[in-house]
C-alpha cells in the first residue's frame, strides 16, 4: 500500500532528520583530538605532574587528584572517533611546541635554588675530605689549616665552576648525592678496617677510603637519580636501610665479644651493601613518602632503644655480650612495624617531621626525670626515654592517621571523594530507538530499548 505524503510531512521528515545530525554531529565533537590535548595539559594537573618529576612528595589530595585525573583521560581518549585519535597522533608534536613557545618562565615555585642547607652541607663534606688529606699527608701549621678551608670553598664553589652538571636537577637530586656522600664516606671507614685491621697504618687507609667512598657514591647517586628520578621517599627508604643493616651487622659481630678490626669492617661494608639493595627492593613495592620513612626510621631508634633496655645491665658488666642480638632484632621489629603501620597512610614532611620532633621531645623529658629521681641504672636511664618517646609517637601517629584517612573518605565539595554519581542526557540515543522500535522486544513486562536516553553512573 503506497504512503501519502503531505507538504506537512516532508517538512517533519525534514527536521527530523537535521536534529539526529545536529546531534550526532554534536556527540562526535565534545572528544576531539584539541580537546583532548588540552585536558592533558591542564594547569593544575601540570604542576602536580612537574612535582612528581622532581621527586616531591604529593599529599592525599594532590595523589587522589591524579589518579581521579587519569582516568578520566582514559576515557576520554576511548570515547574519541578513530579520526579523532589518528589526528591527535599526528598534530601532537605540532600542538606541544607552540604551547612551549606561549608558556612563560617557570614561576619560582619550580625554580629550583640550592639553600643554605644545601651550600653548608657542601662546605663541610669539603672541609671533611681537607682534613683526611692533611691527616694523611701529616701536614703542618698553615698547610693543617688553609687546605681543609680551602677544600670547603672548592666543594661550594661546584655549581660555578661545572655548571653543566647541576641543570636540571631537583630537590631529590641534592638529596640522593648527600645520601651518597654520607653513606659512602661510612662504607670506605669500614673497608679500611677490614682491610687494615690492626696495623698501624689503618687510620689513614680509612680516612682515604672514606673520601673516596664519600665523593665516588655521592656523585654516583646524584647522577643516577638526575637520569632515572625516584621519589625522595624512594631515596630516604634506601638510606635507612643502609644505616640499619651495618648496625645490625655490628650489633651480631659485637654478641661474638671479638675485637677482630677486619671481621668488624668486613660486617660493616656487607651490611651497607646488603641494606642498599634491601632498601631498593622494599621501596619498589610500595610508595613511601618522606613522612612515612621518618616515621619508620624513628620508631626503628625507639624499640632499638628498648631492646638495650634490656640487654644493657649485662652489657655493662660484659658478662653476656650475645645479649646484644636482643637490640639487634627489636630494631628489624621496628622496622618492620612501621612498614606496615605507614602503608596507605601517606604522611606528609611535615607529618612525619613533627613526630619526630614530638618523640624526641618526650624522651628529653624521660631523660630528665631520670636524672631528677639519680637513678644510675643503664636499663632505666634508656628505658624511661624509650618508652616515653614511644608513646607521644604512637598517639601522634594514630591521630594523623586517623586524619588522613579521613580526608579521602569524606564527601562533598571539600574532600575528594572516591564516590561519585554523574547523569548524561544522549538525546541522540531517541532517534537510535526510533529506528529499533520494530525490534524492540519485553523482558519482565520493560522494553529492552537500543540506546538509553538518561545514562546514570554511580562509581566507588
Amino acid at each position: 500500500m503506497p504512503m501519502n505524503f503531505n507538504r506537512n510531512s516532508y517538512l517533519i521528515f525534514l527536521l527530523v532528520f537535521l536534529l539526529a545530525g545536529s546531534w550526532h554531529a554534536q556527540a562526535q565533537e565534545l572528544y576531539t583530538a584539541k580537546g583532548y590535548w588540552s585536558e592533558l595539559n591542564k594547569d593544575t594537573y601540570k604542576k602536580i605532574q612537574q612535582k612528581k618529576v622532581k621527586g616531591d612528595s604529593l599529599t592525599v589530595n594532590e595523589t587522589s587528584y591524579v589518579n581521579d585525573y587519569e582516568e578520566y583521560l582514559v576515557n576520554y581518549y576511548q570515547r574519541m572517533s578513530e579520526e579523532e585519535k589518528a589526528k591527535y597522533a599526528q598534530m601532537k608534536a605540532q600542538w606541544d611546541g607552540e604551547f612551549t613557545t606561549q608558556q612563560p618562565q617557570p614561576s619560582d615555585e619550580y625554580d629550583f635554588e640550592l639553600r643554605p642547607r644545601d651550600r653548608l652541607t657542601n662546605g663541610i663534606y669539603g672541609l671533611y675530605y681537607g682534613i683526611s688529606l692533611v691527616a694523611i699527608t701529616e701536614m703542618e701549621e698553615a698547610a693543617a689549616v688553609g687546605i681543609p678551608l680551602i677544600m670547603a670553598g672548592l666543594w661550594q664553589l661546584g655549581p660555578v665552576m661545572n655548571p653543566k652538571k647541576y641543570e636540571g636537577i631537583t630537590r631529590g637530586t641534592i638529596r640522593a648525592g648527600n645520601t651518597g656522600k654520607f653513606l659512602g664516606l661510612g662504607y670506605g671507614l669500614a673497608l679500611g678496617l677490614a682491610i687494615g685491621g690492626d696495623s698501624d697504618n689503618t687510620g689513614k687507609l680509612a680516612l682515604a677510603l672514606s673520601t673516596v667512598g664519600s665523593i665516588s657514591l655521592g656523585e654516583a647517586a646524584f647522577q643516577i637519580q638526575k637520569k632515572k628520578q625516584v621519589s625522595e621517599g624512594h631515596i630516604e627508604m634506601m638510606r635507612h636501610y643502609g644505616l640499619l643493616a651495618p648496625g645490625v651487622a655490628v650489633l651480631g659481630v659485637g654478641a661474638t665479644n671479638t675485637d677482630n678490626l677486619n671481621l668488624v669492617g668486613t660486617s660493616l661494608l656487607a651490611g651497607g651493601v646488603t641494606g642498599l639493595i634491601i632498601g631498593n627492593n622494599v621501596a619498589k613495592k610500595y610508595d613511601y613518602t618522606v613522612g612515612d620513612v621518618d616515621i619508620i626510621s624513628s620508631l626503628t631508634w625507639i624499640t632499638t632503644g628498648l631492646g638495650f633496655t634490656a640487654a644493657a645491665e649485662a652489657i655493662q658488666d660484659e658478662v653476656n655480650m650475645g645479649l646484644l642480638l636482643i637490640p639487634a632484632g627489636t630494631a628489624i621489629a621496628g622496622t618492620v612495624w612501621g612498614q606496615k603501620a605507614v602503608k596507605g597512610v601517606y604522611l606528609t614532611k611535615k607529618q612525619g617531621s613533627t613526630i619526630n620532633l614530638a618523640s624526641g621531645g618526650a624522651a628529653l623529658i624521660g631523660l630528665g626525670i631520670v636524672a631528677l629521681i639519680g637513678s644510675e641504672s643503664p636499663g632505666v636511664i634508656i628505658g624511661v626515654p624509650s618508652a616515653a618517646a614511644l608513646i607521644m609517637h604512637q598517639s601522634l601517629f594514630h591521630s594523623n592517621k586517623m586524619k588522613n584517612l579521613e580526608s579521602k573518605m569524606k564527601l562533598g565539595r571539600e574532600g575528594n571523594s572516591r564516590l561519585k554519581f554523574s547523569m548524561r542526557v544522549t538525546p541522540e540515543g531517541y532517534f537510535a530507538n526510533k529506528k529499533m522500535s520494530d525490534r524492540l522486544y519485553v523482558t519482565n513486562n520493560f522494553p529492552k530499548l537500543a540506546e538509553p536516553i538518561v545514562k546514570l553512573k554511580l562509581s566507588f
